[in-house]
Order: C-alpha cells, then structure tokens, then sequence
C-alpha cells in the first residue's frame, strides 16, 4: 500500500489532498523504479495547484466546506469522480465537481507512483492559504487584502477578520504575528474554541509553553472535554519539564477518547522522554490499532526501537512515517540520523539531500550530511555543510 498525504491551498480555497493506492507487483527481472522521493510530491504538487488553482470560482458565498474524491490515473485521467463530504450547500458541491472536471487531465503522477491513486480534495471557500514554500508572494497579497477590509471593517466584523489574519501569518512561519492577530480575535469577541486552539497551538510551536498551557486551561474552563486540548497541554507539559503533569493529561486524553489515537502517542512521548521505551512501544502500538496511519506513532515506536538498538524495525518505523507523510522533514532527518549510525552514510546523504530540498535553511540537515560526508572521506563536501550548518545555528550535540 503506498500512501501519500500532502495539502496545496488555492488562493481562494483549502485545498487538501491525500492519495492512496496499491503498490505495482514488478516481474523479478524488470527494471526497479525510481525512487519515490519527497520531493517528487513538491514539483506534482505545484503543477496540480497551478492547473486547478484557474477552475476553483464558486459561485456561492456559503463559508462551507466539502470534500470529491476521484481515482487519478498516471496520465492524469481522472475516474469515478463523486462529493465524500457534503458542504450542505447544493451550488457549492456542484462548483467543487466542475472544477476537477475542468481541469482535467490533471498532471501526471510522480514516477515511482502507483499505477493508480485515489484521492480525496476538501474545499473550504473561506481559508486563502498556500503552503508551497513558492508562494509565500500570494498569501502576502491575501494578507493586504484582510488589512484594507480591517481598517474599514465595523466592531462586528474584526474579530473574524483578525482570526483570518493570523492564519494566513502562520502560512509564511510569521508565527509572533500570527499570535497577536489571534489574540486581537479575542479581545473583540471571537472567543470560539477554534480561535482559542489556533493560539494554543501557536504559542506552543513558538515555545512559549505558559501561554500555552493558560490557552488550554481557559479553553477547558469554558465547558467540554477536550482530547485535543490534553493532548496539547501534555507537549507544552513536556518541553516544561513537567513530566509528572505530561503523563496526568495524556492518561485523561486517553479516558476520554480511549479510541483515538493521539492520546497513546502523547503518552508514549512522554515515555520516550523518560527512558521507558517499551510501555513507549506499547502506547504507539495501542494508537496503531486505532489507526493504522497514525504518523506519530511510527515516529514514537521508531525513537524507541532506535534507542533499544532495534535499528531494522527503527529504519521499518522510519520509513513508513516518510511513506504516509513525504513532504516530513522532520521524518527524513530521524532516518538520516540512523542511517549515520549504523554506517549507511550513502543513504544518510540522501536523506538530508531530501530534505534540504524541502527545507533549504534547516541546519539539522546540513550537520548530517556533514558527518555522512566525513565519514565517507569526502571532506569539501562535508566542510561545506558544517559551515551551512553553523551559520544556520546548529552546531550539533
């Protein structure tokens, strides 16, 4: 099964699309294909947004959303095209059809793809977001746009507009931004637990755990039981150092939702952190068998069979999590480093090579290559990356 998840937003519209499909059976003696790499996905992604991106025009000014999926050939003919999730607006479900139908055929798929995927593509009219790292030029002139409409806008409208603002701020990495547009949202009076969330999140991927941690907390205290929300305190719990606390709301993510999965991928971070590799193991495979594409937990279980020096189930784990998300940097530098490890420098190579594709400034990436290339005696190379690296400020461990 060969599973890829990737998003591209259009200007006017969320675009989201998740392909799956059967991997080719290839007779003994054939050629292998190509490898399927990340960044295949990045060139097919920006093709697809650039040829559907001229179709997407609805109609309607509902502010739903609704999701078509579609069987998508190698020629980027496009089959058995139907709505998966209703908007509840009829306008709105036909514009979604008509713009995949316009736009076909649809780019061809990525060489190494299957002969065949499925996909599925959610629409949301209200969302203009576009995650391509060649686009940041676009979501700048949405965010011009919002600026025109706040200063002009009545009391009513700014805290919808604020909420709009900072999502777009999260778009181009302008997350400090993005937090005081949320916080704006609220102070004039859009206190909905999507607001609410949006600045939790936030404040935690800047590090800023308190002000996490107090999001979480006012959004529990205004009613509702949340698993999202312990899921999330328990990660600002752990980059506190609170462990004792981590664990307290992974277990009540779990009693609340012991069918989801992301409370046994909290609490099995929280185990890697601690040492306990096997209960961590444990949890991701609790959460595998609530969802095997939980991302997370592959990651989880291949930290700790790594640090059990499992390195064949630990490179296993790896790989599915670039499987089910190859657009991950973070994914292709935990295989990069194992792969360091144990010697297989080559493949080190071209992982960091990868993801340095995706990510040109992260420094992680450069420190690997670095030592992969040293290893193999290929000392320019490696002298380069360790100055990228430095100056990228990471000077490794």
């Amino acid at each position: 099964m060969v599973t890829v998840k990737f998003a591209v937003f259009l200007a006017l519209s969320v675009f989201c699309l998740a392909a799956c499909g059967q991997a080719e059976e290839r007779p003994k003696h054939e050629k292998p294909r190509e490898r399927l790499s990340s960044m295949n996905y990045v060139l097919f992604m920006d093709k697809l947004h650039q040829k559907v991106k001229p179709f997407w025009l609805p109609k309607t000014n509902s502010g739903k959303s609704g999701s078509v999926i579609f069987s998508l050939n190698r020629r980027g003919d496009v089959s058995d095209l139907k709505i998966a999730r209703s908007s509840s607006d009829n306008g709105f479900d036909k514009d979604m059809l008509a713009t995949i139908n316009l736009a076909v055929p649809l780019p061809s798929l990525p060489v190494g793809a299957p002969q065949t995927v499925q996909m599925e593509f959610t629409f949301n009219q209200d969302v203009h977001q576009y995650l391509i790292k060649g686009a940041p030029a676009e979501v700048k002139l949405a965010i011009q746009k919002i600026d025109k409409r706040i200063a002009a806008a009545g009391p009513k409208k700014l805290g919808e507009l604020y909420f709009e603002r900072g999502k777009l701020w999260l778009q181009i990495e302008e997350k400090e931004k993005a937090v005081a547009d949320f916080a704006a949202a609220i102070t004039a009076g859009n206190t909905g637990l999507e607001v609410l969330t949006a600045k939790a999140k936030a404040n935690n991927s800047l590090g800023y755990y308190k002000e996490c941690l107090d999001d979480c907390a006012q959004i529990l205290k205004s009613g509702g039981q949340h698993c999202d929300i312990y899921v999330l305190q328990s990660d600002a719990y752990l980059n506190s150092g609170k462990i004792k606390e981590a664990f307290a709301v992974a277990n009540q993510a779990i009693a609340l939702a012991p069918q989801s999965a992301d409370g046994y991928t909290a609490r099995a971070y929280a185990y890697n952190l601690t040492g306990d590799y096997k209960k961590a193991i444990a949890d991701c495979n609790l959460a595998l068998e609530r969802d095997n594409k939980c991302i997370a937990a592959y990651a989880y279980r291949g930290d700790a069979e790594e640090e059990l020096k499992m390195y064949d189930q630990a490179l296993g784990d790896y790989g599915k999590t670039i499987e089910l998300s190859p657009l991950d940097v973070g994914a292709l530098l935990r295989r990069a480093e194992l792969y360091n490890q144990i010697g297989q420098f080559h493949r080190a190579i071209v992982d960091c090579t990868d993801a340095i594709k995706l990510d040109g400034d992260n420094g992680e990436a450069y420190f690997y290559r670095s030592y992969a290339n040293t290893q193999l005696s290929l000392n320019a190379q490696a002298k380069n990356d360790q100055d990228k690296a430095e100056a990228l400020g990471f000077i490794g461990q």
